[in-house]
């Protein structure tokens, strides 16, 4: 199969809904639950961090001051959409720990 303009095989397959959140992979889904929260946080704070090297690079290029960016007030509009943005990061971060379960948990060993 070739894309859009005929030059290149592409690889797509078709998409099959898996219950990949009904399995525990790490043998207890609450702590499938906390590496999946530890990991999402890795990658939006490593996201971030990157962002802020090149946005630091473009401003010291323009003349931009650190003493300019801790003196900035954001306006109320700014506030209420970074408001929404925080609910979202958010949702996105710890929804994982509101997973419903449906795992039985023992104290006990069963060898199976």
């Amino acid at each position: 199969m070739a894309d859009g303009n005929g030059k290149h095989k592409t690889y797509a397959t078709n998409f099959y809904k898996t219950d990949i959140d009904n399995v525990s992979f790490l043998g207890n889904p609450h702590i499938d639950n906390i590496a999946t929260t530890l990991m999402a946080m890795g990658n939006e704070l490593w996201t971030n961090r990157k962002r802020i090297h090149v946005l630091e690079s473009v401003m010291r290029d323009k003349g931009v001051t650190a003493d300019l960016i801790e003196q900035y007030e954001p306006t109320d509009e700014e506030r209420a959409r970074w408001a929404k943005e925080r609910e979202v990061l958010v949702e996105r971060l710890y929804s994982h720990f509101a997973r419903v379960d449906e795992y039985e948990f023992s104290s006990e060993w069963k060898d199976k």
